[in-house]
């Protein structure tokens, strides 16, 4: 499909990571004894992220530091801290790691006053890690390609995952890494549930052989074929239209088989230093007012808020071909370790080109 691209307003920002780390580790400059502060780390595009900081900062007075960190680095952070939590929220970031935080206990058990205001997938987020996380946005996970890289390689445009394992694809797929990237992850345990663990490590051994990258984050995989390091990637629709508002030539497709649809998901931290302001910045993370920023950073996202109104020409979470996926399933911390230990041994293994 080709997704329409959408003229946004408001300037640009974007996060620097060094400095707001060593705010978050030290401080900067002097602070009165009535300062609050906040922690947060942020899973999604690092323009969405340092709007939330700017705007929330300038709105409450309250010092918000923020690192941003893929959805699997999140999760290893928060393990990293369980005996002393430095961060107080988790904002983004693909749902199935916030579901094993949820059930390792890493996150706080809340339920929102705007919990009825939330789209169903979010509330069944929510129900499925007991409260202790919820569904902040919506994504379709699919193929996305670039239109000339395609007809200079004198092939047909992928539209099936089978597509993907055909010899004239080789070095020409961008994927995530599955041990860093939470893309990459939904990747591997999307085909798992469509193929069966068996058929899905089949098929990822074939696919092997035609990615040119396994990328870090799973933004990454469509900025690379953007950039025409390759031309096809793995992703979310999302980030393909952000790609095309920026003019680059892109198309998205959902796989003939069927693809997921992501629910990126908050958390408060259990046992965070400022538990006060982390509930404030979650309520106001779900609100309508908060989720539309989203659209000035040019992110894409279904929003969790029902009271956000449709943009014109974005797709809706309704899409034919997207599967019922198995969250509760997928969220387990016992077949995240199995399968990707499977794909390190069995794919990502030293010698298996």
């Amino acid at each position: 499909m080709r997704l329409t691209p959408f003229a946004m307003h408001g300037k640009r920002t974007f996060l620097l990571v060094s400095t707001v780390l060593f705010a978050w580790l030290s401080g900067i400059g002097p602070v009165s004894a009535q300062t609050r502060r906040l922690n947060v780390v942020c899973s999604v595009q690092i323009e969405w992220c340092e709007l939330v900081r700017k705007t929330y900062q300038q709105a409450t007075g309250i010092r918000m530091a923020v690192i941003h960190r893929s959805s699997i680095e999140a999760l290893a952070l928060l393990m990293s801290e369980r005996k002393n939590p430095r961060t107080d929220v988790w904002f983004g970031g693909t749902g199935d790691p916030h579901l094993q935080a949820a059930e390792q206990r890493l996150t706080e058990e809340y339920r929102s006053r705007q919990f009825d205001d939330l789209q169903p997938w979010a509330q069944a987020q929510a129900k499925r890690g007991g409260f202790r996380t919820v569904g902040l946005y919506s994504g379709a996970l699919g193929i996305a390609y670039n239109p000339d890289q395609i007809r200079r390689l004198g092939v047909e445009p992928p539209r099936c995952w089978s597509d993907l394992v055909r010899p004239e694809f080789e070095r020409q797929v961008m994927m995530g890494n599955p041990t860093s990237s939470g893309t990459g992850y939904l990747i591997l345990s999307a085909l798992t549930q469509l193929l069966g663990e068996d058929g899905a490590f089949a098929y990822m051994k074939k696919l092997h052989r035609n990615v040119a990258q396994y990328t870090h984050g799973g933004r990454g995989s469509i900025e690379n074929v953007v950039r025409g390091e390759a031309s096809v990637a793995i992703g979310f629709m999302h980030d393909a239209i952000t790609a095309q508002e920026r003019g680059a030539r892109l198309e998205f497709t959902l796989p003939c088989e069927g693809a997921p649809a992501e629910i990126g998901s908050l958390s408060l931290v259990a046992g965070s230093a400022n538990p006060v302001e982390a509930r404030e910045f979650y309520e106001w993370a779900l609100s309508s007012d908060a989720q539309t920023l989203a659209r000035q950073a040019s992110a894409f996202q279904w929003s969790s808020n029902a009271r956000v109104a449709a943009v014109a020409g974005l797709p809706t979470a309704d899409l034919a071909g997207i599967i019922e996926y198995d969250h509760r399933r997928f969220g387990s911390s016992e077949v995240r370790k199995r399968l990707l230990t499977r794909w390190v041994n069995e794919v990502n293994a030293p010698g298996n080109e």
